[in-house]
């Protein structure tokens, strides 16, 4: 299959060095401003990855992977009824034909299903966009809604789609930070935000463009566990209580257990001042940011991000009841002490499963944490160069935190911050064939807090690269939890535009508690239609 695939991919890029490039399909309705767009938009990697039988638990004699899949899959339909209702829906897949064990910080189980299995054809945004500027005078304010499932304005990065990236993905720490706050791994959630913009008449840096957005969005009520339809139960009395044997303190194991009591909102809010050409497409009223726009932007981006979710159960926002057993002590596998197999979301916290006390248990499974987001970026880009920045933090409060000895620790705190630098530079901007060399380093800090002494001691933080012990032993801290570092170094080839896109990149991964080697090297080939 995968021959298939590359040489499929060979074919569609030779016949694609045309002088001509492909177009969306339009559908006009009767009036100027009826229309449907549609648009096929693909990303297929070829990746090498270092894997090594000390990266983690699930790749214990695994060796290096060579890969070829289709990290995403996009159908669109994007269509205009009248100059102030829109909407968009987009059908997605994602990493189609991936092998389990190709990703930065960790491969899925076996065991469990691929994520193409359970995403094929679902629904990736489902937008209606409502324009009361269009309706009204709003004396040269853009004013417009957005409703359903669209993308939520948390930062620079997370706000803006992957095709505009200037390097290869997204960084990991980015994803982190934002994926604790929503209850979905796409970076969407349903609800929606509001927007304005207003701008001076000035030209070049002097024109000055500022933009507002307030978003509510839902929160995990609803939440659906990839194992809940692929877990089987140990027993009649115990169905869908996953790989592991419950806890019997506790009356339901946690695959039924998940869900917040009620659905605790999200409140978002973000900021920008632009100098020169503003960002975004006014028309469609498509606000979404790029990394990169090959030579055709001068303008300054600033922006703030802030965000608040409270009252959010404590077992929703971490990993520590997934699928697989964990481990603890030396290493030894351990009922409920934790895993990183799963990606929703990543926080090692105490789990219910793993005490043995009812009280405790129960306290646990009540416990409420409220959760802050805190986010600054910049953007430069000036002709061929293109210059990004980006800084955040996301806090939890309220976490009731437990030492091996079942002694409560209420009203505790973590914070996670990351930051990111990219540059890039057209070496041709003017030619139809365009070279785009860059270089992008990110940091994810997660702090990591330890409560109890001696062998009783216990460490919680966010699980980047989980793989020993939760706990001192021998006064080592083997928690494996800490700041991941991330560089990567590549060049970007473009025909014309970014719809037709060659990447390639080195990709080097460092963990600051295991030296685990998994840097690896991926050529991406890009298709928009």
């Amino acid at each position: 299959m995968r021959k298939g695939m590359l040489l499929g991919s060979g074919f569609l890029a030779l016949s694609l060095l045309s002088p001509e490039v492909a177009h969306a399909i339009r559908l006009s309705g009767p009036a100027e401003e009826q229309y449907l767009d549609i648009n096929f938009l693909m990303q297929l990697w070829f990746r090498h990855q270092d894997i090594s039988s000390q990266n983690r638990p699930n790749f214990v004699n695994a060796s290096d992977r060579d890969d070829v899949f289709f990290r995403r899959i996009r159908l669109r339909f994007f269509g205009s009824a009248s100059s102030w209702f829109k909407f968009n829906l987009v059908l997605r897949d994602n990493d189609f034909g991936r092998d389990p064990y190709d990703a930065p910080f960790g491969g899925q189980p076996t065991h469990a299903k691929r994520q193409s299995n359970r995403n094929t054809g679902y629904i990736h945004e489902f937008d209606a966009i409502l324009a009361p500027s269009a309706m009204v005078d709003t004396k040269g304010l853009t004013i417009d809604l957005h409703l359903g499932y669209p993308r939520v304005p948390l930062g620079r990065e997370q706000f803006q789609r992957a095709y505009d990236n200037m390097d290869l993905d997204r960084t990991n720490a980015t994803l982190r930070w934002t994926h604790l706050a929503i209850g979905d791994v796409t970076g969407r959630a349903f609800g929606g935000y509001a927007h304005i913009r207003g701008s001076n008449k000035g030209t070049g840096y002097s024109k000055i463009t500022l933009d507002g957005f307030v978003g509510v969005f839902g929160g995990f009520k609803n939440v659906k566990n990839p194992w809940d339809e692929s877990v089987v139960g140990v027993g009649s009395s115990t169905p869908l209580c996953g790989y592991t044997s419950p806890n019997p303190a506790i009356a339901t194991c946690l695959s039924k257990a998940r869900g917040n009591a009620s659905n605790n909102f999200l409140y978002t809010f973000r900021g920008t001042i632009q100098l020169g050409e503003p960002e975004g497409k006014p028309v469609i009223y498509n606000w979404l940011y790029r990394d990169t726009y090959i030579g055709k932007r001068k303008g300054i981006t600033i922006g703030v991000s802030y965000a608040f979710q409270n009252k959010i159960n404590q077992h929703i926002i971490t990993d520590t009841q997934g699928i697989s057993p964990g481990f603890l002590g030396s290493g030894a596998p351990f009922n409920g002490a934790g895993t990183v197999n799963v990606r929703i979301p990543y926080m090692l916290l105490p789990n219910p499963i793993g005490v043995n006390s009812t009280a405790v248990a129960n306290q646990l499974l009540d416990n409420k944490v409220d959760m802050k987001f805190y986010g600054v970026d910049l953007a430069w880009h000036h002709g061929p160069l293109s210059f990004v920045a980006e800084a955040g933090q996301v806090k939890f409060n309220n976490l009731l935190l437990v030492d091996g000895a079942n002694n409560l620790y209420p009203g505790r705190s973590i914070k996670n911050d990351f930051w990111l630098a990219k540059v890039g530079y057209v070496i041709n901007p003017k030619s139809v064939h365009k070279f785009e060399p860059y270089v992008s380093y990110s940091e994810y800090k997660p702090q990591i807090v330890m409560v109890g002494t001696g062998a009783n001691a216990r460490l919680y933080g966010d699980a980047t690269d989980f793989v020993g012990a939760n706990q001192l032993t021998a006064g080592q801290d083997r928690s494996s939890l800490g700041k991941v570092k991330q560089i990567g170094i590549g060049v970007n080839y473009y025909y014309k535009s970014e719809n037709f896109r060659w990447t390639i990149e080195y990709t080097k991964f460092d963990e600051q508690r295991n030296k685990i080697n998994n840097d690896a090297l991926t050529v991406q080939f890009q298709w928009i239609f």
